[in-house]
């Protein structure tokens, strides 16, 4: 949201030592976050008022013109311009050399200098308003316009633009997310109360006398939802019209962010941004009758809001009815065929409360936020619409003098004025805060806020004001924090808590968690990665994956995710199918929980019986590389170096089988690995077809495992092993056997065959149209040693003709050259 210090110091007078920088630190500590102060001044600096005096066709250039203009100096200054709108005797805003703009509204800042255009000086720009900043102020007709400030006739030649405009003010940026708990904040009149209490300043009250009726149309409210709708008030007005409204105005709805539409529009946005209280115009004439209906919307039930937007509304969401039709989406947007048009001249004003609840669920719902929505789903005060209708109405009999209201100011109201006291002693206070707090500060403080505070022995009693009882203020904890925050944290005594030192207790899942992420990202130089656990279905079509399994989100995020994933590898084959455009190798990895909507998981709540889809925590694996042919068997050295360094033992590479077609999974290289009967990993290849669906360019392997399982299999890590202090000799061995043959069973025979065997790995598996279809081509690296003594070549040869003897006599294996 943001703020002009201008038009805060309306109803306040700050200290004339506050700057604006110090203002912006003092509401970040004490209040909500000020993300960043703007200069007028400064933003347009260079910019001055100046005076078009002739204007001659460009000889070189059809579309441009040469101009001499009148900026208060001696000389008149050449300047080229394509402006549609020019004229002599036009007074505009110029940039002179040294300023800053953007063209044509877009990319960054650019620095305006000396400069010949086809063959003609230009000494500086006559700006278009979205050049400079300008665009909610000025509109533009036709983007060749450039801005007429013709209005400023009496104002000196030269003067700085901001200055000439009135608008050398700074603007402060609140972060909105900083205030979300505070509905009262999100207007220019709540933030001054705010700054009101802070600095100890008087707060200028905004009084408005009541709206008297008239008696020449009959306004009439029927709400059908009560808990949905508390309040609606509404009031017509005519003889209205189209005009502009006031510079004064348009200038403040500028700096705060909001282009002026017409008077009308700008009254309501005014309002709003003063006040907080967001209002809705309707054109009369185009209602059915003025007997408003609020109900909650038919299912399947249609709306085109403003703008020419169609929704498909359900039965949770709430419209505004003339008793014909929706006019409004209530608290969000209004119709289409109902707004304000540049022949409107008698409107129903609106002014209502509606549950903060059903608006953030609609706005949700629909992927349609305003500023509006931004505000009701705060849970606003319902006492604050009669203020800002009383004010509405003041302003439009000021800005159109015909102005009068025609109908009764109708108030449809069902909500209590409740504002709950809450007690709190002073013990409470100075413990929780850690130090000694007067209680004299303590009703002054509350006091200034708004609070109405009474004392009886220490122990105080508050009664909430109705702008913070709607939510924020509602327990002693809430009274402490109102209390700190004017104290001011940084006067809070830094003293460390005494508290035992008990080491916490361990979570199992939490230190195996931890042990990956260190094993995988320092030794194995995987990244990590994040995602959210959403799924889209059509990714899932194309990697050959069926979604009738996943759960489907009601309301999801992203229109485009409705599924939870059951599975961690598509979202990660998304990132490596990414990546692959930048890098040649990708090695990734992700930790997060994976849902299963036939699997029943923990209860709900300890009051309910019914149960929640199971999750499980699952670690994600990818890896690809150009030139690599065997991913499989990389990635496959990585688990085993995993599942040894957490402790686990006794487990098995078992072969997978696969459907040929299908299939995301290689039908020949996919295994899962199984610890005492319980599958606790799976890892494959990408299947061909669908690698090159996807678009991945190289080979891909990708695993997943299920950590809550392999923590049954936990046990202690060996951390030290002797190593040999005498060298090692390595043979390599090719062998074609039975495609049936297991690496298991194969390894353990090598491993067997002679005790000067320290280790075994296989390095290659070729199973190409070469190869007899029976058979399968398989290749080891096999390390020969002893703790004893060096091993001459004649006893590593003899070895390893043992592991040729047995392998040809065990599994009719036959040797390579």
């Amino acid at each position: 949201m943001r703020v002009s210090k201008e038009w805060l110091e309306q109803y306040i007078t700050l200290p004339k030592s506050i700057t604006p920088n110090d203002l912006a630190d003092t509401i970040t500590i004490k209040s909500v976050e000020v993300e960043e102060v703007i200069s007028c001044n400064e933003l347009l600096l260079g910019m001055v008022l100046a005076k078009i005096v002739s204007i001659e066709k460009h000889p070189n250039a059809d579309s441009l013109f040469c101009c001499k203009v009148d900026n208060g100096s001696k000389e008149l200054l050449p300047i080229v311009c394509g402006g549609g709108n020019l004229r002599e005797g036009m007074h505009v805003i110029l940039g002179m050399i040294g300023a800053r703009v953007r063209w044509h509204g877009e990319g960054g800042l650019v620095e305006l200098q000396k400069t010949k255009i086809r063959g003609e000086e230009s000494h500086g720009m006559i700006c278009a308003a979205e050049e400079i900043g300008l665009e909610l102020l000025f509109s533009q007709k036709d983007e060749k316009d450039i801005v007429d400030v013709s209005f400023l006739e009496g104002v000196e030649l030269g003067t700085p633009i901001s200055t000439a405009l009135g608008i050398d003010d700074y603007v402060l940026d609140i972060e909105n997310k900083s205030m979300t708990h505070r509905p009262d904040l999100w207007g220019h009149y709540g933030l001054a109360r705010e700054c009101s209490a802070i600095y100890d300043v008087p707060l200028k009250d905004i009084q408005h006398p009541d709206i008297v009726g008239g008696n020449t149309v009959e306004v009439s409210v029927e709400i059908k939802d009560p808990e949905l709708c508390p309040r609606y008030m509404a009031v017509a007005l005519e003889n209205l019209d189209n005009k502009e409204a006031p510079l004064w105005m348009r200038k403040r709805l500028a700096l705060a962010g909001a282009r002026s539409i017409n008077a009308i529009v700008d009254i309501t946005n005014y309002v709003m941004l003063e006040l907080g209280q967001p209002l809705h115009a309707f054109d009369i004439t185009s209602l059915e009758s003025p007997h408003i209906v609020v109900r909650r919307a038919k299912d399947k039930e249609s709306i085109t809001v403003l703008g020419g937007d169609d929704f498909s509304l359900t039965s949770e969401m709430l419209v505004i009815e003339d008793r014909k039709k929706a006019i409004a989406l209530a608290g969000i947007k209004g119709g289409e065929n109902t707004g304000v048009t540049e022949e409107t001249t008698s409107i129903l004003l609106e002014a209502a409360n509606f549950n903060a609840r059903s608006i953030r669920r609609t706005s949700s719902a629909l992927g349609l936020r305003t500023d509006a929505s931004a505000r009701f789903e705060k849970n606003l005060d319902p006492l604050l619409a009669q203020k800002a209708l009383q004010r509405a109405v003041a302003l439009f009999v000021d800005i159109f003098p015909e102005a009068k209201v025609t109908s009764n100011v109708c108030d449809a109201q069902s909500f209590s004025i409740d504002k709950p006291v809450i007690t709190v002693s002073q013990k409470q206070i100075n413990t929780m805060l850690g130090c000694e707090v007067d209680e004299s500060f303590v009703i002054e403080t509350l006091t200034k806020l708004g609070f109405d505070v009474s004392v009886k022995k220490s122990t105080f009693s508050v009664v909430v004001p109705s702008h913070r009882s709607t939510g924020d203020i509602s327990i002693p904890e809430d009274i402490i924090e109102e209390i700190a925050r004017m104290y001011g944290y940084g006067n809070i005594p830094e003293v460390l808590p005494t508290f035992p030192i008990t080491p916490s207790p361990t979570s199992p899942l939490r230190d195996t968690k931890k042990k990956v992420v260190e094993l995988l990202s320092l030794v194995h130089g995987f990244s990590e990665q994040y995602s959210y656990a959403f799924v889209s279905p059509t990714w899932l079509e194309r990697l050959q994956i069926s979604s009738t399994q996943h759960i489907e989100l009601a309301n999801p995020l992203a229109k485009d995710r409705p599924l939870i994933r059951r599975s961690i590898v598509p979202n990660m084959l998304e990132s490596v199918e990414k990546n692959f455009h930048r890098f040649d190798t990708v090695k990734l990895y992700e930790l997060g929980p994976v849902f299963y909507a036939e699997k029943e998981g923990e209860f709900e709540d300890t009051s309910s019986k019914a149960k929640l889809p199971k999750q499980e925590e699952v670690l994600g694996l990818v890896y690809g590389a150009k030139n690599e042919n065997t991913p499989f068997f990389m990635l496959r050295v990585t688990i085993t170096h995993l599942l040894d360094q957490l402790g686990i033992s006794g487990y098995t590479f078992e072969h997978k089988k696969t459907k040929e077609s299908d299939s995301l999974e290689h039908p020949g290289r996919t295994a899962q690995v199984v610890v005492n009967g319980n599958c606790v990993a799976e890892i494959s290849e990408i299947h061909p077809v669908v690698q090159k669906e996807i678009g991945i360019p190289y080979k891909t392997a990708f695993a997943e495992l299920f950590l809550e399982r392999l923590l049954q299999d936990v046990g202690e890590v060996l951390d030290y092993t002797p190593i040999s202090p005498f060298p090692t000799s390595q043979r390599d061995i090719a062998f074609t056997v039975a495609r049936k043959a297991s690496h298991n069973n194969l390894k353990t025979t090598i491993l067997e065959a002679d005790a000067l065997i320290v280790s075994v790995d296989l390095f290659d598996v070729y199973t190409g149209k070469e190869r007899d279809k029976e058979e399968k081509s398989m290749a080891y690296h096999i390390v020969y040693g002893s703790k004893e003594r060096t091993l001459t070549s004649e006893e590593v040869d003899a070895s390893h003709k043992k592991v040729i003897a047995i392998l040809e006599k065990k599994h009719g294996a036959k040797i390579r050259s």
